[in-house]
C-alpha cells in the first residue's frame, strides 16, 4: 500500500495528536520538554533525538489507554442505549394493551347504557332456577373483578417500565456526558500539541535526517517480518484467522479506527486501532467480540503461550490496553499506533506481554 512520506517527527506529533479522543489526559508543560540542538556535535544531536524518541514512546503508550478508555465508553453508550430503546417498546406496548382493554370497557358501559343497566333483578328474571342465577351472576360478578385486575396490573407495569426508562435515561445522559468531556479534552491537547509542532519542526536538518534513516531501517525491518510472517502462513489452510487479518498489512492505525468506512475522522478510507483490527477480523470469521482490549481480554479463553495458535490474540500491559493476532514463531500482528501502519512484530520485542486468549463461535 502506497504511503506518504513523512519523517519520523511529524509521524510521532501525529501520534500524540490523533490517539487523543480518549477520556483522560494529563497535559504535558510545552516548554522546556524539547530543547532546540546547538552546535554541530552529531553526537549530542543522537543524544537528543534519542531522548524525544523515548518521550513520544511514552506519550503513544500513554495515548494508547486513553483510546481504550475511549472505546469502552462508546461501548457501554452502545448497549445503554439498545436498552434504552427497547424499554421504550416495552412501555409502548403496555400502554397501547391498557388502551385496548379501557376501549374493550368502553363498549361494554355503552352498551349497557344502550340496553339499559343490567340489574341483579334482571339477571334473576332471565334465569330458569336459582342455580342458574347463581352461576350468572358470579358471573358477571367476576368479569367485573377481572377487568378490574387486569386494568391495575396494566398499570403497574407501565409505572415500572416509565421508572425504568428514565433510570437508563439518565444512565445514558452520564455516558454521553463523558463522551462530550473527551472531546473537550482532545480539543484542549490540541491546541497544547500544536505548540509542541512547532517546537518539533524547528530541530536542524540534521536531526531530521538522522530521524528519517530510523524510520527508513524501521520500515525496513518491518517489511522482513512481514515477508517471513507471509512466508511461514503461505502452507496454511485457506480462510483462517491469521490468513485474513495478514491482507490487511499496510492498513493505516487511527483511533477508534474499525475497518472499511469506519474512520472516525473520515481521515482514511480504511483503518484501523489495535482492537479495532481484531474485532473486525474476528466478524468476518462469525465471531464477535468488542472494540476494546481489556473487553476482549476479559471474554477470552484464556490459554499459555505454548498453547497458543496462529489466529489466538495476544495482550499487553496491566490492564490489557493493546491487542495483537499471534502467528505463531515469535510473531504477532497488530495496528501498533499513530502514524504507522498494521504490520508484523516480534513477541520478543515486548516486555510487557499480559496473556493470550482464544474465542469460539
Amino acid at each position: 500500500m502506497k504511503r506518504k512520506s513523512i519523517t519520523l517527527g511529524r509521524i510521532r506529533f501525529i501520534t500524540v495528536v490523533g490517539v487523543i479522543a480518549a477520556v483522560t489526559l494529563l497535559l504535558v508543560p510545552t516548554t522546556g520538554v524539547i530543547a532546540v540542538p546547538t552546535g554541530d556535535d552529531i553526537a549530542s544531536k543522537s543524544q537528543q533525538a534519542a531522548e524525544v524518541s523515548r518521550e513520544i514512546d511514552a506519550l503513544d503508550k500513554e495515548l494508547g489507554v486513553a483510546a481504550e478508555a475511549y472505546d469502552r465508553v462508546k461501548v457501554e453508550l452502545d448497549e445503554i442505549t439498545d436498552e434504552v430503546n427497547e424499554t421504550r417498546q416495552r412501555l409502548s406496548d403496555i400502554k397501547q394493551s391498557l388502551r385496548d382493554r379501557r376501549d374493550i370497557l368502553n363498549e361494554r358501559a355503552a352498551a349497557m347504557y344502550k340496553n339499559g343497566k343490567t340489574s341483579m333483578l334482571e339477571v334473576l328474571l332471565r334465569t330458569k332456577d336459582f342455580v342458574d342465577f347463581l352461576e350468572r351472576a358470579d358471573y358477571v360478578s367476576r368479569v367485573a373483578q377481572s377487568d378490574a385486575k387486569l386494568i391495575t396490573r396494566i398499570k403497574s407495569n407501565r409505572d415500572s417500565v416509565s421508572q425504568l426508562e428514565r433510570d437508563l435515561a439518565e444512565q445514558q445522559r452520564q455516558k454521553e456526558g463523558l463522551v462530550q468531556q473527551s472531546i473537550a479534552k482532545k480539543q484542549q491537547v490540541e491546541g497544547a500539541l500544536a505548540q509542541r509542532e512547532v517546537l518539533l519542526t524547528s530541530l536542524n536538518q540534521d536531526i531530521q535526517r538522522m530521524l528519517a534513516e530510523q524510520t527508513a531501517q524501521q520500515r525496513a525491518v518491518d517489511t522482513v517480518l512481514n515477508d517471513e510472517a507471509l512466508d511461514q502462513l503461505a502452507d496454511a489452510p485457506e480462510g483462517g484467522l491469521a490468513k485474513t487479518a495478514m491482507k490487511y498489512l499496510g492498513v493505516d492505525y487511527h483511533w477508534a479506527g474499525a475497518g472499511p468506512g469506519k474512520c472516525p475522522t473520515g481521515v482514511h478510507r480504511i483503518c484501523f486501532d489495535c482492537s479495532g483490527l481484531t474485532q473486525y477480523v474476528y466478524k468476518l470469521h462469525g465471531i464477535s467480540i468488542p472494540h476494546n482490549a481489556a473487553l476482549q481480554f476479559n471474554r477470552g479463553i484464556k490459554i499459555t503461550l505454548q498453547q497458543a495458535r496462529s489466529g489466538d490474540l495476544v495482550f499487553f500491559g496491566t490492564p490489557p490496553h493493546h491487542v495483537g493476532m499471534y502467528l505463531g514463531n515469535d510473531m504477532f500482528l497488530h495496528a501498533p499506533s499513530t502514524g504507522d501502519v498494521v504490520k508484523v512484530s516480534r513477541l520478543s520485542s515486548r516486555s510487557d506481554t499480559s496473556g493470550f486468549c482464544r474465542f469460539k463461535r
